[in-house]
């Protein structure tokens, strides 16, 4: 069983409800002309096991002596320290896939992730081989130490707030994808990321499923600054 700590938006936002409809299940998801429903499905297939949402934590293993309540406590504490805060969003390709990621990069998902990424290494398992894990990931000497380190190299610095709208695409199938959603996250509001979600995948390869949501504070009661 894995963990991961997610700002999952509420079913009732905006940015919640685009999710839904873009990762919608096949009989109910977006046309999108000139991509068949199977590769459609294909590019989606990670977005909708992972679910719809930012990873603050990426999916972890809990060390021997943890349990859930370890972690509920240690993410209860996070959410007390940190502030709420709002951001907007645009569709940038990131690595090599299409994302969700904030126009303007500030401080504020860096502390937050940052903040989560520590409060929860004493609770996770290590992974001796996570370099063998990842060879042919083309990682750089920098996030070979993180991954080493945090047994994941996109951290700290490396760290990047996005959600993942598809796998890897063609150019072709890019340019359809944004013609779907452009104008939809054009129309978003302000997203606030006012939470941290609590996800367990409770095999591997299962679906991530949400077990909890826990406010963070409000804006001005930041006890991390």
């Amino acid at each position: 069983m894995r963990y991961a700590i997610y700002f999952c938006p509420a079913n009732d936002t905006a940015l919640g409800q685009l999710g839904r409809d873009w990762l919608a299940a096949s009989t109910d998801a977006p046309e999108l002309p000139g991509i068949s429903m199977e590769r459609r499905d294909a590019l989606l297939a990670n977005a909708r096991r992972y679910g719809w949402h930012a990873t603050i934590r990426a999916p972890f293993t809990l060390a021997a002596d943890v349990v859930y309540d370890d972690v509920r406590r240690a993410v209860a504490a996070v959410a007390r320290d940190c502030a709420s805060f709002e951001l907007s969003l645009r569709i940038e390709r990131l690595a090599s896939f299409l994302a969700l990621r904030p126009g303007v990069d500030g401080a504020a998902p860096q502390k937050l992730a940052a903040t989560c990424l520590e409060a929860l290494e004493p609770l996770r398992a290590s992974r001796p081989n996570a370099a063998q894990d990842r060879r042919g990931a083309s990682l750089d000497a920098a996030e070979l130490v993180l991954l080493q380190r945090y047994g994941y190299p996109y951290v700290l610095d490396r760290y990047r707030f996005h959600f993942t709208l598809s796998a890897p695409a063609t150019e072709s199938e890019e340019q359809v994808m944004r013609q779907w959603l452009e104008p939809r996250v054009a129309e978003l509001p302000l997203t606030r990321v006012d939470a941290l979600s609590i996800c367990h995948e409770a095999a591997p390869g299962d679906a991530f499923e949400l077990l909890e949501r826990i406010p963070l504070c409000a804006p001005g009661m930041d006890r991390t600054s």
